[in-house]
C-alpha cells in the first residue's frame, strides 16, 4: 500500500521549530499509511469466475487505473448487460501528479477486492488521495446519500481561542464549497492566515451537478465540524465527495502559481449554496426555539384557562335564569290556581249572605265559601 508525503520548506511567514516540524511529519506519516476506508455493502455477492467477477475484474485491473489520469482525474465506465452489468467509476484529488493518481488508483482497485471479497458493491478512499467504487447499479450523476461518510480526525487539539478558530475553519470551507461547487472541475484548496494558517480541500465527483456537489460538501464540513472540530485537522471521506482541513499545506500547489490567502470581508463570512429543507429535530432546537416554544404553550394555557372559565360563568349564568324562570312559573301557577270568576263566589258564599260572613278586613268584608 502506497503512501505519499510532500514537505515543503517553510516561509518567513510560516516558520516553524523543528519540533513543530518533526511532530508535523510524524502525524502526516501517520495519516498517510493509515488504513483504507471502505464500504462493503450486504446487497449481493458474486461467484467466483461468474460473469458478474470477469466483467469486475475487467474495470477494476484494466479500465480505471490506466484511464483515470487521462480523463482529468475522474474516470467512470460500465461493462456487462442484465444482472451481470458492472458500473465503475474513479477519482483522484485534482491536486495529484498524474504518475500517483494512476498509482493509487491501481492500488486502491486491487485493495478493495481484498477489503471486500466478492461483494456486489463497494467503495474504497486510499490515502485520501484517490477513491474507487463500483456496484451492480447505476452510481454515475447522482449524489449518494445511502453510504456513510468516513471521518479521519488530527489527534491534537488546538491551543487557543477555539469558537474563533472553529468560526474561522467554518468561513474558509465555505467559500471552498462556493468555488468547487461552481467549478467545472468540482475542487478547490486556499488557506486563511490565523495564528497559524488553516489550509483547506474541498472536491466532489465532477459528474455530480452543482447543486448537489453543494449539498454534499456542507454536509461533509457539518460532520467534519462535529467530529474534528477544535482539532488542528480533520476530513470526511464520501462517496461523491472529500473535505479536509490541516494547519500546514497538505495540497500541492501546481508549479509557478501563487497560492494567496483567502480574504473575508470584516463581519461577512462567504454565500453558502442552498441547502433544501429539512424537518426541524427537536434534538437539535435552539435555544431562541425552545424559548418560544416555553411561549407559545403558556399562551396557549392561558387562554384555555380563560376559555374554560368563562364556559363556567355562563353555565351557572344560565342555570340560575333557568331556575328563577321555573319559580317564577310555580308561583304564576299557584296564583292562577286561587283566581275565581264572580259567579262562582256568588254561588259559594250564597249571594254573599250575612250568614256567611266571617268579619270585616282592610279590603273588604270576608267571607266563607263552600264548593261543592
Amino acid at each position: 500500500m502506497s503512501s505519499f508525503l510532500t514537505v515543503y520548506p517553510s516561509t518567513a511567514m510560516d516558520r516553524p521549530s523543528l519540533v513543530s516540524l518533526f511532530s508535523r511529519i510524524l502525524i502526516t506519516l501517520c495519516f498517510g499509511i493509515a488504513q483504507p476506508q471502505q464500504f462493503c455493502s450486504n446487497n449481493g455477492i458474486y461467484s467466483v469466475n461468474s460473469t458478474y467477477s470477469i466483467n469486475l475484474n475487467d474495470l477494476l485491473l484494466s479500465s480505471l487505473p490506466s484511464s483515470i489520469a487521462e480523463n482529468g482525474f475522474f474516470y467512470n465506465a460500465t461493462v456487462g448487460q442484465g444482472p451481470d452489468k458492472v458500473y465503475a467509476l474513479a477519482l483522484c484529488r485534482e491536486d495529484l501528479p498524474s504518475e500517483k493518481c494512476s498509482s493509487c488508483v491501481n492500488t486502491a482497485s486491487q485493495d478493495i477486492k481484498q477489503q471486500c471479497p466478492r461483494k456486489k458493491e463497494a467503495l474504497l478512499w486510499t490515502d485520501s488521495n484517490c477513491l474507487v467504487r463500483y456496484a451492480n447499479r447505476d452510481i454515475f450523476a447522482k449524489m449518494e446519500e445511502e453510504i456513510s461518510s468516513f471521518c479521519v480526525s488530527n489527534p491534537n487539539d488546538f491551543s487557543g481561542d477555539v469558537a474563533r478558530f472553529n468560526k474561522t475553519l467554518h468561513d474558509l470551507m465555505a467559500e471552498l464549497i462556493t468555488q468547487a461547487s461552481s467549478g467545472p472541475k468540482k475542487f478547490a484548496t486556499g488557506y486563511v492566515n490565523f495564528t497559524k494558517p488553516i489550509y483547506g480541500l474541498v472536491q466532489c465527483t465532477p459528474d455530480i451537478s452543482e447543486r448537489d456537489c453543494g449539498i454534499c460538501l456542507q454536509k461533509g464540513r457539518g460532520e467534519m465540524e462535529s467530529c474534528a472540530g477544535g482539532r488542528e485537522g480533520g476530513r470526511i471521506l464520501s462517496p461523491s465527495c472529500i473535505v479536509w482541513f490541516e494547519l500546514f499545506r497538505f495540497y500541492i500547489i501546481p508549479a509557478g502559481t501563487v497560492d494567496d490567502p483567502l480574504q473575508f470581508p470584516p463581519g461577512a463570512g462567504p454565500i453558502l449554496p442552498p441547502q433544501p429543507p429539512s424537518p426541524p429535530s427537536p434534538a437539535n432546537a435552539s435555544p431562541l426555539n425552545e424559548t418560544r416554544n416555553k411561549i407559545v404553550i403558556i399562551i396557549v394555557a392561558a387562554v384555555a384557562s380563560l376559555v374554560t372559565r368563562v364556559t363556567i360563568i355562563c353555565a351557572l349564568f344560565l342555570w340560575r335564569r333557568m331556575k328563577q324562570k321555573d319559580e317564577n312559573d310555580d308561583e304564576m301557577r299557584m296564583l292562577e290556581s286561587l283566581e275565581f270568576n264572580f259567579s262562582s263566589l256568588k254561588i259559594a258564599t250564597d249571594e254573599f249572605s250575612n250568614d256567611n260572613k266571617l268579619g270585616q278586613g282592610g279590603f273588604g268584608s270576608v267571607y266563607k265559601v263552600t264548593f261543592l
